[in-house]
């Protein structure tokens, strides 16, 4: 059992902005990533709103941009609770014990049924296809996350959008660029009922907070002494932006550190 002063749960924005600052404080978080640093970031085609990239950048980009911590464990937690003011840590591969935790675990996709497609065929994000390219690609949903999705399947595919409602959710501004790009179309009030005839299939039907393998005595009554923090896409609801999720990570490790800094010295 390892032992540490402070863990970071997820290597999103708000994970590596937290580690980034623990390092200023000469605090090295062990931190847990389940898949590959950067998170949603990875899936988004145009960050339009991201401090010092007016003109948009990339979400691969923008992730390359931060720092990757000086201690990362590719694992997925699986259980996170506190005992004796010690954190308890469990991942695939054993369990560490801090004095501090940052949780950024992030979200994960509501999964839907889509007529005539095995469940093996559906993705819920665009990561993972970079550079593929065919024919035509339909994407559920009528908001940002579809849309945004829709432009980076467009460099390789024909892309429909279908949603079963309107796409008044979406920001403007993303809508108007949208509808500009010719190999996109989109079917507001027509999601297929019976089957799809396109080859690919990507579902935005929105997400949820991945919290389910914190205790339930840390989610309903979480220590109000500064060593516990949930930061990020877990705890903004619908407000995922990066530069939202980065705050987050920041302000956390500053309190985390001010935690650790007390409870070492007594000032």
């Amino acid at each position: 059992m390892g032992r540490e002063r402070a863990v970071v749960i997820g290597a999103g924005p708000a994970g590596l902005a937290a580690a980034r600052q623990f390092k200023l404080y000469g605090i090295d978080p062990l931190v847990y990533e389940c898949d590959e640093p950067g998170g949603l970031l990875l899936n988004a085609c145009s960050v339009i709103n991201y401090p010092g990239a007016p003109e948009g950048i990339s979400g691969r980009e923008l992730a390359s941009l931060f720092p990757l911590p000086g201690r990362i464990a590719l694992n997925e937690v699986t259980c996170l609770f506190r005992e004796n003011s010690l954190y308890h840590i469990e991942s695939e591969t054993g369990v560490t014990t801090a004095l501090a935790v940052i949780v950024a675990s992030g979200t994960v996709p509501r999964e839907i049924a889509v007529p005539g497609v095995a469940d093996d065929y559906i993705h819920y994000g665009v990561s993972k296809l970079a550079g593929s390219s065919g024919g035509s690609a339909a994407v559920i949903g009528g908001g940002d996350a579809a849309l945004d999705y829709a432009m980076s399947l467009s460099s390789g595919y024909t892309v429909n959008v279908y949603a079963r409602g309107d796409f008044s959710k979406a920001v403007p501004h993303l809508l108007n660029k949208v509808r500009k790009i010719r190999k996109i179309t989109l079917h507001p009030g027509s999601l297929p009922k019976n089957s799809f005839s396109e080859e690919l299939v990507v579902v935005a039907a929105g997400r949820t907070a991945r919290v389910d393998f914190i205790s339930e005595k840390l989610l309903s009554s979480p220590p109000a002494d500064g060593s516990f923090h949930m930061c990020g896409d877990c705890r903004n609801g619908i407000y995922r932006q990066t530069a939202i999720a980065v705050g987050n990570g920041v302000k956390a490790a500053m309190e985390t550190a001010g935690y650790l800094k007390k409870m070492e010295t007594g000032k």
